[in-house]
């Protein structure tokens, strides 16, 4: 965890950070990294295996909630906010990674699934959690697609993947969160008395 590594190891971690955001992983050096952190390649080494070690930490998204974090989701005053809040830890992750970084994360995993994305027991009871979310905002018609439950599980992560995607390539111009809930909105069919989303400006050019 970062908050117990040394002072060293992490001026080293978020210089390197810092150039990775100016440039790209790619373009960064490992010679501009041990110069910008005043130190010499045995120090850097040390620390850290390689240069994509300095990512280790985000190659792995949490999705252990807190039983109060829990409680307060499904307080929520709608099965639509439910399934929303759900899915924050890993909305929350992605934006606040950051784009360069979220595109070494994909481009880890197409090269060699490292796990980033598996699925952990624990995400797994979220999951069944989800399912049960969506079966009940059929039910209410707060969800007026019927569409079956699990699938719409699956969707909701692929929305987020395609999304943090889109968001990569277009170089964060637009919100992925805003992005994010106007396509949930949209997939799911959410009543309109649920939306928060009634319009996200998008590039259709391609369809003139």
């Amino acid at each position: 965890m970062m908050q117990y590594e040394n002072e060293t190891k992490k001026r080293i971690r978020a210089t390197a950070l810092n150039l990775f955001a100016e440039k790209s992983f790619e373009e960064v050096t490992l010679n501009e990294i041990c110069d910008k952190s005043g130190i010499n390649k045995p120090t850097f080494y040390y620390y850290f295996k390689s240069k994509d070690d300095l990512l280790d930490q985000y190659y792995a998204i949490s999705y252990q909630l807190k039983p109060d974090d829990l409680s307060t989701i499904l307080a929520a005053a709608s099965y639509v906010e439910q399934l929303w809040l759900l899915n924050r830890h890993m909305i929350d992750y992605i934006e606040e990674t950051g784009i360069t970084i979220v595109k070494q994360i994909f481009i880890k995993n197409l090269t060699r699934n490292i796990g980033t994305f598996n699925i952990s027991p624990e995400r797994k009871e979220l999951l069944k959690l989800q399912k049960q979310i969506i079966e009940k905002g059929q039910a209410c018609g707060q969800f007026h697609s019927k569409v079956d439950a699990g699938y719409l599980v699956f969707l909701f992560f692929q929305l987020v993947i395609a999304s943090a995607i889109h968001w990569g390539i277009h170089g964060g111009d637009f919100s992925f969160r805003d992005h994010l809930r106007y396509s949930y909105e949209k997939a799911f069919d959410v009543d309109i008395k649920y939306c928060t989303m009634t319009d996200f400006s998008v590039n259709y050019q391609f369809l003139d």
